[in-house]
């Protein structure tokens, strides 16, 4: 058996007073637990999402189950938890394990004997095609472009494989922690500090805390690591969901390793089913820590390719459409300004539609609101009258006017899709400064919360009527007719949809009423 992560020190990391260390699996743990890592430095972006979430669950399982609840204060006490939560058998933390009916770290134990008779093809032969990306454009992340690789370079690609792939093709089935074979598996959660430690600590004590909640849908002492039981790839030989750990840490591949010539070669076989057995209707709905759910339809976040936009987040933020996972509620150890951490890499029908990692800052003087029921609810309501102003705003202000410039003053022969440059970047505007706005007005007065508001937006709605002025195709022998018409529309509209935004200017515009007590009251 070869490279063992309990023992070899297989994984570079980089120290907060810059030096780079080598260490093994609980070397790390323990690190994490007690100081602190700047950086995996083999790590890639879009790995790093897997990595987070495979060191908290598999951390808060081996609290919980091996060491009574409490966090092993040393690295030879995560040794042991690790051990144990293999069912005694080291093995399942080699990269190499030559016997095909004992497990190798995150690869099942092979039942039909050889890898031939499996299988089994020898045709990844970079841990970068072995990985979820999926890439076709120059521009994009190359494939095969990790020429020689080094242990490390296998195992993050192997845990992001494992436990965040989805559907690819017949024979290539996806984790149940996604809304289908085509979705994603969005991480949303707060973090006192951006470092790898502060948020593994942190979210190591949400799943402690919320697992005894998760008891009546699995078993707290069924399987944690499901590579450790053989897979002959048959619906048949699937595990049902609810035998399993709260934070079981899945595969959804049969792969396994071979030392040929000194060089690691990766094996791979199709399946005929999934690793977990969940029924249809779950929809990803599996108690992950950092996954929102739909509360109408119980089905998991599925993230779009436009990503963590300002109206979606906010939606989940405040509990709109969806439920707030546990990693995105306070604690009484938030204390001060938090982060809002936001990651997912969204995946396509034979391609990937980007990572998108998102954080937001939340000021003290804030999350002291967030944490309180009735004040969130009050938040809330003022965040959906944000957006809804936003889109009164495009489709009333904007769209008409610069539709009207485009078409010489005829907008029938106009499509929607014409004015999109300058609704979408609007948008953008918008969303960069959305949370911010927002958390500065928690001291206003509903009325000057919304002077505040619709001011900026009146400013951003120029920028953009103006840029389309300068820009915008028009024809020479209707240019002073469109033009004239589209700002008599666009100064018309606006006065009517972001009435506030004017009464510092014009007093007689103003609409008449008393400015109402702050938000707080």
């Amino acid at each position: 058996m070869k490279h063992s992560l309990l023992d070899d020190p297989l994984l570079r990391v980089r120290l907060p007073d810059g030096r780079v260390q080598r260490q093994s699996l609980p070397q790390i743990l323990h690190r994490l637990a007690q100081d602190n890592i700047l950086s995996f430095e083999a790590l890639q972006a879009h790995q790093q999402q897997a990595w987070h979430s495979f060191l908290v669950q598999l951390a808060a399982m081996a609290a919980s189950r091996e060491v009574g609840g409490t966090i092993p204060s040393d690295a030879s006490g995560w040794h042991d938890a690790l051990v144990g939560l293999a069912d005694g058998e080291a093995a399942a933390w080699y990269l190499v394990v030559p016997d095909g009916s004992r497990p190798a770290f995150l690869q099942s134990p092979v039942p039909e004997g050889s890898l031939d008779d499996a299988g089994y093809k020898a045709d990844v032969p970079t841990p970068d095609q072995l990985d979820v990306l999926i890439t076709s454009k120059s521009h994009d992340v190359k494939a095969r472009r990790i020429r020689h690789p080094r242990p490390e370079h296998w195992i993050y690609a192997l845990v992001t494989l494992q436990t965040m792939e989805g559907f690819l093709g017949r024979g290539n089935y996806g984790i149940v922690r996604m809304n289908g074979g085509f979705g994603n598996r969005p991480m949303l959660g707060l973090a006192n500090d951006l470092s790898w430690s502060e948020r593994f600590r942190r979210d190591v004590d949400v799943l402690r805390s919320e697992r005894e909640a998760l008891a009546d849908r699995y078993t707290l002492d069924g399987p944690a690591l499901l590579w450790t039981e053989p897979w002959d790839g048959a619906k048949e030989s699937a595990i049902p969901l609810d035998d399993c750990d709260p934070y079981f840490l899945e595969i959804c591949r049969r792969i396994r390793f071979r030392l040929e010539n000194g060089d690691l070669v990766c094996w791979r076989a199709n399946t005929k089913g999934q690793r977990v057995d969940a029924p249809d209707s779950l929809n990803g709905d599996t108690g992950d820590p950092w996954t929102p759910i739909e509360k109408s339809g119980r089905k998991a976040l599925t993230l779009p390719g436009e990503g963590f936009t300002y109206d979606r987040l906010q939606d989940i933020v405040f509990e709109g459409e969806y439920a707030r996972p546990p990693a995105l509620q306070f604690r009484d150890s938030d204390e001060g300004r938090v982060y809002l951490v936001a990651r997912a890499l969204v995946r396509g029908q034979g391609k990937t539609e980007g990572l998108h990692h998102r954080i937001v800052p939340v000021p003290a003087s804030t999350s002291s609101w967030l944490r309180e029921k009735s004040r969130r609810e009050q938040l809330a309501q003022r965040t959906r009258d944000r957006v809804e102003l936003v889109q009164e705003v495009e489709r009333s202000v904007l769209y008409p006017a610069i539709a009207t410039l485009l078409g010489g003053g005829d907008t029938d022969a106009i499509e929607f899709d014409d004015v999109g440059p300058w609704l979408d970047a609007f948008d953008r505007t918008v969303d960069a400064r959305f949370f911010e706005a927002l958390w500065a007005s928690v001291d206003m007065s509903d009325r000057e919360a919304r002077e505040h508001w619709e001011s900026l937006l009146w400013e951003e709605a120029q920028t953009q009527f103006d840029d389309a002025e300068d820009h915008a195709p028009s024809s020479s022998t209707r240019y002073w007719r469109a033009r004239s018409s589209a700002r008599t529309i666009f100064h018309g509209a606006a006065r009517d949809t972001l009435k506030y935004a004017f009464t510092n200017s014009e007093s007689d515009s103003s609409p008449q009423t008393n400015a109402s007590a702050p938000l707080e009251s």
